[in-house]
């Protein structure tokens, strides 16, 4: 892997073929799963087996600079990637009666931009992006210009097992035990042109939330420090056909079925969509 200012890293990232779009066909309707940032296919496979489990056939789609083509970020726009979500889901709505769109994080601004323009039959929502909660938002059209670059692992601690699961989801081939690759991964740098890229499909996924009408069930972590739960409750009452606003113990990792509450949340999946397969009006359900 070369790093953004040229340097070759003594590993490869998102190589495995875990991190590929994969789609399956078992049943007569469909979802489309959309990643996170900087995600892959791979983080929504608990969520794609709960589709699965109840018989709907599916996408898991890779977003435009992402997985193997992560070097290349840098030269994609929020555009890119709701462009890609916008074909992905035709082409399922060409082939299924019904089908559901199902977001984390980014990808939760890109589904919800994909469901203002298209008549989907329901939006799931992992921890929604639309804007981050602090002073450094307001900054952030400064920064971009004077800080081309930011290294987000400069201060790594690599003791912390919780940091090492996560670097481990898109390192396969790292062994974060060497010095010269703890080096390497302090390194790494993330272009911040991507990062206001993000930004900017958060801020369009909220000014078109309210033309939204499809059902939507959102899920979010109560110790989310990302994707505040405050912040999410302010999304949540835009939408006029909200289905479900769901808070569980987890962080901003809950699609990956490792957090606390995720039984609570695969029990809730199954019902929504069971719903869904078989229409009957759902109950709304705001946040206090």
């Amino acid at each position: 892997m070369v790093n953004e200012i040229g340097t070759l890293l003594p590993f490869t990232a998102f190589q495995s073929p875990i991190h590929a779009a994969h789609a399956w066909d078992i049943g007569p309707q469909a979802v489309l799963l959309v990643h996170g940032f900087p995600g892959t296919p791979a983080e929504m496979r608990c969520v794609s087996g709960v589709f699965a489990d109840a018989g709907w056939s599916g996408h898991s789609l890779l977003l435009p600079g992402f997985g193997a083509e992560f070097p290349s970020l840098a030269h994609t726009r929020h555009s890119d990637w709701s462009g890609a979500v916008d074909r992905a889901l035709k082409t399922l709505q060409r082939r299924y009666p019904r089908v559901i769109i199902v977001g984390n994080s980014m990808g939760g601004a890109l589904a919800l931009c994909a469901a203002a323009v298209h008549p989907v039959d329901g939006v799931v929502l992992f921890a929604p992006f639309w804007r981050v909660d602090s002073w450094l938002d307001k900054l952030y059209p400064v920064a971009e210009r004077v800080l081309p670059h930011v290294r987000p692992f400069a201060s790594a601690d690599f003791a912390d097992a919780r940091l090492r699961s996560e670097l481990q989801h898109f390192l396969p081939d790292a062994n974060l035990s060497d010095p010269d690759v703890q080096r390497a991964v302090r390194r790494l740098e993330l272009p911040t042109r991507a990062l206001g890229q993000v930004r900017r499909a958060g801020q369009i996924a909220y000014e078109v939330s309210e033309r939204v009408t499809a059902p939507v069930l959102i899920f979010q972590g109560r110790g989310d420090v990302l994707v505040k739960p405050a912040i999410t409750q302010q999304l949540a009452r835009r939408l006029p056909n909200l289905a479900g606003y769901v808070e569980v113990d987890g962080e901003h990792d809950l699609v990956r079925g490792v957090a606390p509450g995720w039984p609570s949340v695969a029990a809730m999946l199954h019902h929504f969509i069971a719903q869904i397969a078989t229409p009957t009006k759902l109950t709304q359900s705001r946040p206090a």
